[in-house]
């Protein structure tokens, strides 16, 4: 695919977004795509009109200034022509390649609102800050990778539907994962329970079943106590590996409803009561709980569900008198 048709891509899934966005978003992304993505630069859109222009001139400006330094720092300099020429072409492919980064997440997050079905839409007038586009754009411009754009487009989606979601520090943080701690996050995020109302993420944690993650309960799922250690020392998770939450409003009451159901590998699930008298009516689940920038990361690292850990944990409930249960949809 040529760069070209790339670019007419994100343009084409942008215009689609213009007319089934509600405002807000509509507001909040086409001010990041406008400063993140080359292809803004022809977006026939009102709110970009005269950007085209300015962006344009600045590009000229800044070539005009990097050719006139290099003659003369190469007058002042006794330094081969063809060395210039190649740090020259190693400084633009540089620039294009961070480019295209940039490009590849907007276009990823274009298609991410695409798919969004708007049916309750935040009204707040909240704007994405100029701080946290320069914050973003500084590290994304970094990810070359498929898993790492993948998580920076749903960061930026994600602030466009509702800004101040993810802090700057959160955004830092996952930049300077390594792929070992990346691995394990990713682990950590799979076995995770989450209590969520609307974009706010009340807990997430990992149950550590019928031991404690302190002496190694959860080795059988690939996160030992070393391995937590790794991930608490990136403050991704707090350092007691066995905090509680009391998860009562995910149990399914009397009258058959549920106050806030509870998420696991993306999908939603409730308590339902195998014996509504011998249940512990106090829910408390122990385990490694995450920490502010974690829960703010939970919702966008790809999961990968462990099957061993579900079942384990569903025995661990049946010994409560208590069965997980998909929530219905109607």
């Amino acid at each position: 695919m040529t760069e070209d048709s790339g670019l007419n891509k994100v343009t084409d899934v942008v215009s689609t977004l213009i007319d089934g966005m509600p405002a807000p978003i509509k507001r909040n992304f086409l001010k990041a795509f406008g400063r993140l993505s080359t292809a803004a630069l022809d977006i026939p859109i009102a709110w970009l009109e005269g950007k085209a222009d300015e962006i344009r001139a600045s590009s000229q400006a800044r070539i005009q200034i990097i050719k006139s330094e290099g003659v003369k720092f190469s007058t002042q300099v006794e330094i081969p022509q063809a060395y210039i020429d190649k740090a020259s072409e190693k400084y633009a492919a540089k620039i294009i390649r961070e480019q295209i980064n940039l490009d590849v997440i907007s276009q990823k997050a274009a298609e991410e609102l695409s798919n969004e079905n708007f049916t309750n839409p935040d009204d707040s007038d909240k704007e994405i800050s100029e701080d946290w586009l320069n914050e973003f754009e500084t590290n994304a411009r970094q990810m070359s990778s498929e898993e790492m754009r993948f998580i920076f487009s749903k960061i930026l989606a994600n602030e466009a539907k509702s800004p101040g979601n993810f802090s700057v520090r959160t955004m830092r943080l996952i930049s300077q994962l390594d792929n070992q701690a990346a691995k394990l996050f990713q682990k950590l995020c799979s076995c995770a329970i989450s209590m969520q109302v609307g974009n706010h993420v009340i807990d997430t944690r990992v149950v550590s079943l019928d031991g404690s993650a302190a002496s190694n309960s959860l080795t059988k799922y690939g996160l030992p106590f070393d391995n937590l250690n790794v991930l608490q020392e990136y403050g991704l998770i707090i350092s007691d590996y066995n905090s509680y939450m009391n998860y009562t409003p995910c149990v399914v009451n009397e009258q058959n409803s549920v106050g806030l159901p509870f998420k696991l590998s993306d999908s939603h699930f409730e308590f339902l009561p195998l014996d509504r008298d011998k249940y512990d009516k106090n829910v408390k689940l122990n385990g490694v709980a995450f920490s502010k920038s974690g829960k703010e990361l939970y919702n966008v690292i790809p999961k990968e569900p462990n099957a061993i850990y579900k079942a384990d944990f569903e025995t661990f409930l049946e010994k409560r008198y208590l069965k997980m249960v998909p929530v219905k949809t109607s």
